[in-house]
């Protein structure tokens, strides 16, 4: 069960954090956000970078968990959860650049 939570909220952050880094690159700021849209990217970056250290820790834990898996189909859920998690990494990397070389 566990493998499949992990499958759905890596393929949900792939295809999420493209469509929100590109809404906060055209200058939108959450609601709640009591600030000017300069500092959100700034305070999103860092969220950005959060997620990219999880993607690869999540993504190393799955590979290193394929070799020792207990049922007999398992090793192949561990590997697309970390391919799935190394993409999210990846995803959240290039959108940590993108959102640095914009201008202040």
């Amino acid at each position: 069960m566990l493998e499949l939570i992990a499958l759905v909220c890596g393929l949900f952050l792939c295809i999420y954090l493209p469509i929100e880094a590109g809404k906060v690159r055209g200058g939108w700021v959450r609601k709640s956000f009591k600030g000017t849209p300069e500092e959100f990217r700034a305070a999103y970056r860092k969220q950005v970078v959060y997620f990219m250290w999880i993607g690869v820790a999540i993504g190393v834990a799955d590979l290193v968990l394929t070799p020792i898996s207990s049922e007999p189909g398992e090793w192949i859920f561990n590997l697309i959860s970390a391919a799935l998690w190394l993409t999210a990494a990846a995803i959240a990397f290039y959108t940590k650049g993108q959102l640095a070389r914009m201008p202040a």
